[in-house]
């Protein structure tokens, strides 16, 4: 395989991770812009939720592009014999996992992954049992339970948060 290509894939695969992370900052951002600054809190106009994802998978694609560009005019360049740096591969390898894990310790850490919160679990807990409402006690009271409700918003059930079940 030539280095043009090879590089171009070099640069291309963890380009599209990284690409894919700043793309979905710069996406915040305008959105955020848009209401700060244009909407606030009034309605969107409807043309809002078809251009902000078009804009951002435009600006995607172009940085996609710029990059795997880039990276086969860097292969290009390297073609008089010598051989692939081993270094150029671990740094590709390193980029490429990093927006991985990157991505995956954020959704750990709001809860999307790992174990449910006790909050969670009293909640599922609490609308398995058929109530409309659940709560739980300040943290620093002490007491660790789960509250169940009825739809009156009176207590009905509290059980300790130790005898729930394990959840997901």
């Amino acid at each position: 395989m030539q280095k043009r290509y090879l590089y171009a894939i070099l640069f291309g695969i963890p380009g599209f991770f990284v690409t894919a992370l700043l793309t979905a900052v710069l996406l915040g951002a305008a959105a955020g812009f848009l209401w700060l600054f244009v909407f606030g809190d009034s309605p969107w106009p409807e043309t809002t939720q078809t251009l902000l994802p078009v804009a951002a998978l435009a600006v995607f694609l172009a940085i996609w592009a710029g990059v795997v560009i880039r990276g086969y005019r860097y292969g290009k360049g390297r073609e008089d014999g010598r051989p692939v740096e081993r270094r150029h591969l671990l740094i590709a390898a390193g980029a490429t996992l990093m927006p991985i894990v990157i991505v995956i310790l954020h959704q750990y850490r709001v809860g999307n992954l790992g174990p449910p919160s006790d909050g969670e679990r009293c909640r599922d807990y609490c609308k398995e049992q058929g109530y409309a409402q659940s709560g739980m006690p300040a943290r620093d009271s002490g007491d660790r339970s789960c509250i169940c409700y009825d739809k009156k918003g009176r207590e009905v059930l509290k059980e300790p948060l130790d005898e729930l079940p394990a959840g997901r």
